[in-house]
C-alpha cells in the first residue's frame, strides 16, 4: 500500500529484551533518491519467541494481503462517510488520530499475537446461537468474562470459531493470575460471542432508553 504522503508500509520486528520475543512496530518508509525517510510506529504487540537462532536485528515484513484487507475493512468501519481506497490505491490517513493508531495496533495483533483460549475467562452461561447472530470480520463483539463484559474486535472466523482482539484487559477477581492485556488475541466458540451492544456505552439508532 502507498500513502498519499509517497511512504509504504511494513512491519518491523525488533528483539528490544534480549530474550527472542519482538516487538511489533510500524513503519512508513519514503524512499527519495538514496536518501530513505522514515515513520516509526511502535506497538504494544509482542510475536512469537523464536525457535531458530536470532537473526539478525531489526526484520521488516511486507504486509501481506491479508493485513491490507483487514486494515481497509476497519478503516471503512470506523470512517464510514469517507471513501475507502481499493487495494493498490493511495491512501491518505492521518498519523496523529487515535482511531487509526488503534486501527494499525489490532492489525499487529492479528498478524503476530499468539491466541489465547478463551474458555479459561468466558463465563459459559450466557451464549447466542451462531446462527441467530451473524458476524463478520472487522465488527466488534461483546464478551461476558470473569472480569464483566468486555469488547472485542473480529479479525478472523471459520465455521465454528472466532479470532478476536480485545479492545479492553481482562483480570481475574479471584486472582489466579489469569489476566488477559488490550490488543490480546483470543480464540472462541462462535456461540460465545455476544453483539457489541452489551459493551456500548452510547444507545444506538434504534435502542430505546427506558
Amino acid at each position: 500500500m502507498i500513502f498519499a504522503s509517497g511512504h509504504s508500509i511494513f512491519w518491523r520486528l525488533s528483539d528490544e529484551t534480549g530474550q527472542g520475543s519482538d516487538v511489533v512496530s510500524i513503519v512508513l518508509a519514503n524512499q527519495q533518491e538514496d536518501d530513505v525517510a522514515e515513520v516509526e510506529i511502535e506497538t504494544d504487540i509482542i510475536s512469537a519467541p523464536h525457535k531458530a537462532e536470532p537473526p539478525d536485528y531489526p526484520i521488516d515484513i511486507e504486509w501481506t494481503k491479508k493485513d491490507l484487507d483487514l486494515f481497509l475493512i476497519l478503516l471503512r468501519k470506523n470512517f464510514p462517510h469517507q471513501e475507502a481506497p481499493e487495494l493498490g490505491e493511495q491512501i491518505e490517513l492521518d498519523l496523529t488520530d487515535e482511531s487509526v493508531l488503534r486501527i494499525m495496533h489490532i492489525v499487529a495483533a492479528a498478524r503476530f499475537s499468539i491466541p489465547y483460549p478463551a474458555e479459561t475467562v468466558i463465563n459459559p452461561g450466557r451464549s447466542f446461537p451462531s446462527e441467530v447472530v451473524r458476524f463478520r470480520v472487522g465488527e466488534r463483539i461483546s464478551l461476558d468474562t470473569i472480569d464483566g463484559y468486555k469488547p472485542g474486535v473480529i479479525v478472523a472466523l471459520d465455521k465454528d470459531e472466532i479470532n478476536c482482539v480485545l479492545l479492553e484487559e481482562v483480570t481475574s477477581p479471584a486472582g489466579d493470575n489469569i489476566q488477559l492485556d488490550r490488543h490480546d488475541l483470543i480464540v472462541l466458540k462462535k456461540h460465545f460471542a455476544l453483539p457489541a451492544t452489551f459493551t456500548t456505552t452510547l444507545p444506538g439508532e434504534f435502542d430505546q432508553i427506558h
